[in-house]
């Protein structure tokens, strides 16, 4: 689990901070950061899977070309504009497999990962040739005793007191991953999970052409090891009508792919059709059954859906929009489909009226709605953060649910900012910057026009900071 990113000099993230909890919105106008945000998530999961080059040819806007790898970098006033910074804060898998299908333990779960890029300006010449480089690299344990105060939201203090998820180090006190930038060639050490037994590996910043994290593959480094598979584990769903719609080889894989193919394998694997259904049907009147054809002469697997006229329709046959929401709940009924998920407008294709469905189903997809019983039963954390430019969505969130996007203007520059709403958890936390606010003008000027009538009666929705006014549906 992401439980805080901090990035300095990302594309148009000057110098954010943000805290996470199990399921997070991020609300604004279009083109103030939204998906830049995600962007630096998506990179730094590169990052722990593939060479610096590759993973900068990955981000959105670069085209795959390294002369365009400079758009990357915020060139603020008064510096070089040649380096970027990531932090990030995690709650590590509390079991880990190596590539040797060998399984160990990390020492902690509650980690601190830190790392510095610069940028080459002229990699043609001198040693060092490639556009990008690592100039600071570090992986440091966060005592367990200290997580109540790194997890302030919303089932958070439950998830602290769970020894099987947070735990360590104990009296390790030396990084995982360590900079040591005395020498006139900057040195990355590598340790294992002993402490000072031995000596560490030491890995030239400069000459290295993967982050130090991403080479580790052995259970001789199970804490290291445990912090890079979490950070693979992180994906963008990013839909897509033709993957969707696939047939899949009987024996090909059973899990949906980030542009959701594998869905009829996926399927057959949980089996629960009339679940599945059931929550479609909340999206999509008409829905009755769904079924998995297997086709043994062609070695495929089809989907099918019957609707009201007890038709079955084959997945090429479908909408996009049900194809999407088909997809959302096979994963969120998949208990094997953890880690960290980002998703991008979830509102898209859908009828205003089913926003509230389609929320839960989306909040589904996390361990948000667990209580604090079933929190403390936890193996493996699911996590969604999602964006958005529509107020029908953020009418519809709880308060701590909502993280606010704008664009600050400040000596003839823009950058993105976050900011939730004043008394909700971030605002009293301790950990990192202290942020700005929404204000209640800003709400207002948000959510303004006509909505429905709230319809909380527990925790507050974004939606009761506003007096009610007509039904948003209603037709002029």
């Amino acid at each position: 689990m992401l439980t805080r990113l901090r990035v300095t000099g990302f594309k148009n993230l000057r110098d954010i901070d943000v805290q996470f909890g199990l399921f997070t919105c991020i609300a604004g106008a279009n083109g103030v950061g939204k998906s830049n945000l995600f962007d630096a998530i998506t990179f730094l999961s590169d990052l722990a899977s593939m060479p610096i080059i590759k993973a900068c040819s990955n981000v959105r806007g670069t085209h795959g070309r390294a002369s365009d790898f400079a758009s990357l970098f915020f060139r603020d006033k008064g510096s070089d504009g040649l380096r970027m910074e990531f932090l990030a804060e995690l709650i590590i898998p509390n079991e880990v497999v190596d590539d040797f299908d060998r399984k160990a333990k990390p020492t902690a779960t509650l980690v601190e990962y830190s790392l510095v890029l610069r940028l080459n300006p002229d990699p043609t010449s001198g040693p060092f040739k490639d556009p990008v480089y690592i100039e600071k690299e570090e992986l440091r344990a966060k005592p367990s005793s200290t997580a109540q105060r790194f997890l302030q939201f919303e089932g958070g203090n439950a998830l602290a007191k769970n020894k099987k998820i947070i735990f360590g180090p104990g009296p390790r006190t030396s990084p995982f991953i360590e900079t040591d930038d005395k020498a006139a060639d900057i040195a990355i050490l590598l340790r294992g999970d002993g402490g000072g037994r031995g000596n560490p590996q030491t890995i030239s910043a400069r000459r290295s052409p993967q982050t130090v994290l991403s080479g580790v593959n052995l259970s001789s480094h199970p804490t290291a090891l445990a912090t890079r598979r979490e950070m693979q584990s992180w994906r963008m769903l990013q839909l897509e009508p033709t993957a969707l719609r696939s047939p899949d080889d009987i024996f090909g894989e059973s899990t949906l792919s980030p542009t959701g193919e594998h869905l009829p394998n996926t399927l057959f694997r949980l089996g629960n059709y009339g679940d599945i259904a059931n929550r479609l049907a909340d999206l999509i009147p008409g829905v009755e059954a769904l079924d998995v054809d297997t086709d043994q002469t062609r070695q495929q697997r089809t989907l099918s859906v019957t609707m009201s006229d007890k038709h079955p329709y084959s997945a090429s046959s479908l909408s996009d929009g049900t194809l999407r929401f088909l997809a959302l709940a096979v994963l969120s009924s998949d208990p094997d489909a953890t880690g960290l998920v980002c998703l991008e407008e979830p509102e898209n294709g859908i009828h205003p009226q089913r926003i509230p469905e389609m929320l839960r189903l989306v909040r589904e997809l996390s361990d948000a709605d667990l209580s604090a019983q079933e929190m403390a039963g936890l193996l493996n954390l699911r996590q969604v953060i999602i964006n958005t430019h529509s107020p029908l969505v953020v009418a519809e969130l709880l308060d701590d649910e909502l993280l606010f996007a704008e664009t600050i203007r400040f000596r003839a520059q823009s950058f993105a900012n976050f900011k939730p709403i004043n008394g909700t958890w971030r605002t009293k936390s301790t950990v990192g910057l202290p942020p700005s606010v929404i204000t209640r003008g800003e709400l207002h000027a948000y959510l303004s026009g006509n909505r429905l009538p709230s319809k909380s009666k527990g925790a507050k929705l974004v939606t009761d900071h506003l007096p009610e006014t007509a039904d948003l549906f209603q037709t002029s």
